[in-house]
């Protein structure tokens, strides 16, 4: 019998994310059963996971090269399923995965939108006790199209950051959760997000300004979230790109892009390293790669193979990027390894 490709991990964090494909995904579901936080599922059709006892994400995004990837958030504790309003969550006494989805007619009002999840997020965590809002990911149609009156990422970010403040959240260094967000193909707006009883470490990367303080050119209210977050062991590095201050560099030149994006990846992490963030092994790290342009595909391959090896896990996939003029994006996120792992 084939030796089974999912392997049970030993890990220290309290919580650890691993990715497995579509021939994987049963058996990694049972094997953590009762210690599940939440799965994000990136496909382009749904891959039709339970319904019952789980908190699952689809996101309908196509992955290069691949049917499916399954991202699972997994906790060293049990992990109790519940239903709040509209948002479907699941806890294990120190962090709270949620999710929300919205099927959208019209794709009109993403602001009032945005600001009705948001509300409707910090007031479940609130109720719950696990206010400290972590990371977020946030996926929705046209995202570089026309809305109303501006770009529908404007809008997003106008509600977004209405909501922090109304529900009395500081938009400041040190409060603001890592985040992504990226544009899909089909009318659902999906948000998954990740919070805990305590306050994680945020980082923010000298090369850059912070994001809830760029320039009113960049819209009347600034994209809210930090460029990485220290969760316990774990470092979660926020949608990263060739941005450096507030601007755009190398514009229609992927590869020059990808240099910069790695640059700024390597910032947060050095700057991580400075806020109590250990060495990490690569086989601990995985990366989501969000390309434009699917022809990029073999470049950008290439390149993190020759950075990274092969003991990185790394899944691509077809997106639009916040800004029109950005061709990739790349999210990381870095646990340690123990004995055991694969």
């Amino acid at each position: 019998m084939e030796e089974s490709k999912v392997v049970e991990e030993k890990f220290s964090p309290p919580i650890r994310m691993i990715f497995v494909t579509n021939s994987e995904v049963k058996e990694a579901l049972a094997r953590y059963q009762g210690r599940i936080l939440g799965v994000l599922s990136y496909s382009a059709v749904d891959p039709g996971l339970p319904a019952e006892g789980l908190v699952h994400v689809w996101v309908p995004l196509e992955v290069i090269g691949a049917e499916v990837c399954h991202e699972i958030w997994i906790s060293e504790s049990p992990v109790n399923v519940r239903r709040h309003g509209e948002f479907n969550y699941s806890a294990d006494g120190d962090y709270l995965f949620g999710c929300y989805v919205y099927r959208e007619h019209g794709l009109e009002e993403l602001d009032d939108r945005a600001y009705s999840i948001y509300s409707g997020i910090f007031e479940l965590l609130d109720s719950q006790g696990y206010s400290a809002l972590l990371r977020v990911w946030n996926y929705f149609p046209l995202i570089n199209g026309a809305g109303r009156s501006i770009e529908r990422y404007r809008e997003f970010n106008v509600g977004r950051h209405e909501a922090f403040y109304a529900k009395g959240r500081a938009i400041v260094e040190g409060n603001v959760p890592a985040a992504c967000a990226l544009g899909t193909d089909r009318g659902y707006l999906v948000i998954g997000f990740l919070a805990g009883r305590e306050k994680g470490i945020a980082i923010e990367n000298p090369r850059q300004v912070n994001a809830y303080g760029y320039p009113g050119e960049f819209g009347p209210r600034s994209p809210t979230f930090s460029r990485g977050m220290l969760v316990g062991d774990a470092l979660l590095i926020s949608g990263t790109a060739s941005i450096v201050g507030s601007k755009t560099v190398h514009p229609e030149d992927i590869m020059g892009q990808l240099d910069e994006t790695l640059e700024n990846l390597r910032m947060v992490d050095s700057m991580a390293r400075g806020k109590g963030f250990r060495e990490r092994e690569l086989r601990g790290l995985y990366l989501n790669v969000y390309l434009r342009r699917v022809q990029d595909l073999g470049a950008v391959q290439k390149k993190l193979e020759a950075d990274f090896g092969i003991d990185v896990k790394v899944c691509y996939m077809r997106a639009d990027i916040c800004r029109s003029d950005l061709l990739i994006e790349i999210e990381a996120f870095w646990f340690p390894v123990s004995e055991g792992d694969e």
